[in-house]
């Protein structure tokens, strides 16, 4: 029996796998193709611009799933074979094989860009000698998100990981993803979203005398992203958003940097013991023992206090919170996506009717997801 997985908000290239093309303002229940094989437990969930990825577990192991248009090859050769024009229910993907990894590799993490998916495959038990992880991506590679040069034809398999290293946190931001311990990231970079150290102060003349800051470079293959970690501290989470970047240390404090334009950056080095971070295209929120830091343009560290928080998730522009056993949303909902039955934006947490009892909750591009146990 498939999991009890429900989704809602832009499903214009059926992503949400609901069987239909449709945008939904609440939480409706997701389609599985025949060919799934039977599973009941989800890994892990990860949806971008048009496709969605899905990692559930059976009896024989870790299976990788997808939903909706491969226009780019996000969802593999295989996918553009079976349904060249919307998977609009989940189906089994191969990127592995279609990457040239051979037998024996089982998927274990997912991430995504706007049109590009990143799974991180492994073979080999937990703690073993042998045991080996690989890093698979496919789709777009218009600014570098895929983490090699060219336009190669399918998935490939990044060169990333350096002997005995094995993937902790795995994100996708809007242009390229990044990951721990030694923090690596690709992609767009115009905003110094891979590098936290600023530019140095110096300026060049323009054309007409104005000075300009020095240009950055506007992509990048894979790099180590240089972090201030302190002595005794060590990174427990990961948060993208549009051109900033957040990381969140073992002693509750929060590195932020990339662009401050909406002031998602300036102000976190100082907030303490810090639970939990997530970040949309142009906010950063965090959660501690007094609720949930939400940042505004007209109150840069504003809180709402919500009892028993359990998570904090995020969006490409809305945020759910689980509190008590419920759901709640808020912030941009053109698609429908906060889950409340309709698209007006909320300016704050709106309760979510939710069909059983909640076991995990998803955040994506426009949408929202929510396993539960009816």
């Amino acid at each position: 029996m498939p999991p009890s997985l429900f989704a809602c908000g832009s499903n214009g290239s059926g992503q949400l796998a609901l069987g239909h093309e449709d945008d939904v303002a609440s939480l409706a229940r997701c389609a599985f193709d025949p060919s799934c094989p039977a599973s009941t437990e989800i890994v892990d969930l990860v949806s971008a611009a048009s496709h969605a990825l899905l990692l559930v577990s059976t009896a024989s192991g870790t299976h990788l799933l997808g939903a909706g248009k491969n226009t780019h090859g996000q969802l593999g050769k295989q996918c553009a074979l079976s349904c060249p024009t919307a998977a609009t229910a989940f189906r089994p993907l191969a990127l592995a094989r279609e990457a040239g990894l051979g037998d024996g590799w089982s998927p274990a993490r997912v991430a995504a860009t706007w049109t590009t998916s990143f799974v991180v495959y492994e073979r080999g038990e937990a703690g073993s000698a042998d045991r080996e992880q690989a890093i698979v991506s496919a789709g777009s590679n218009d600014f570098g998100e895929l983490g090699v040069a060219g336009t190669p034809d399918g998935p490939v398999v990044l060169d990333v990981l350096r002997a005995g290293e094995y993937v902790e946190h795995l994100k996708g931001g809007q242009r390229g993803p990044q990951r721990s311990q030694r923090v690596v990231g690709w992609g767009a970079c115009r905003r110094g979203e891979l590098n936290p150290v600023p530019a140095p102060a110096t300026a060049s003349r323009g054309a007409k005398g104005k000075g300009k800051a020095p240009a950055r470079a506007p992509v990048s293959l894979p790099v180590t992203v240089a972090l201030p970690i302190p002595a005794g501290a060590h990174i427990t989470d990961l948060a993208l958003g549009a051109a900033h970047s957040l990381a969140l240390l073992s002693n509750g404090r929060v590195l932020a940097w990339g662009s401050d334009l909406k002031g998602q950056v300036a102000g976190l080095d100082a907030v303490n013991d810090v639970t939990a971070i997530a970040a949309t295209w142009n906010g950063s929120y965090g959660s501690n023992t007094h609720g949930q830091l939400l940042r505004r343009d007209s109150d840069p560290r504003g809180r709402v206090a919500l009892e028993q928080p359990t998570t904090l998730t995020a969006g490409s522009e809305h945020i759910l919170v689980t509190a008590g056993g419920k759901l709640w949303s808020g912030g941009w909902n053109e698609h429908g996506n906060l889950g409340v039955g309709d698209t007006a934006d909320r300016a704050g947490l709106v309760e979510v009717p939710v069909p059983g009892a909640i076991r995990r909750v998803w955040g994506g591009l426009a949408a929202t997801w929510v396993w539960s146990e009816e």
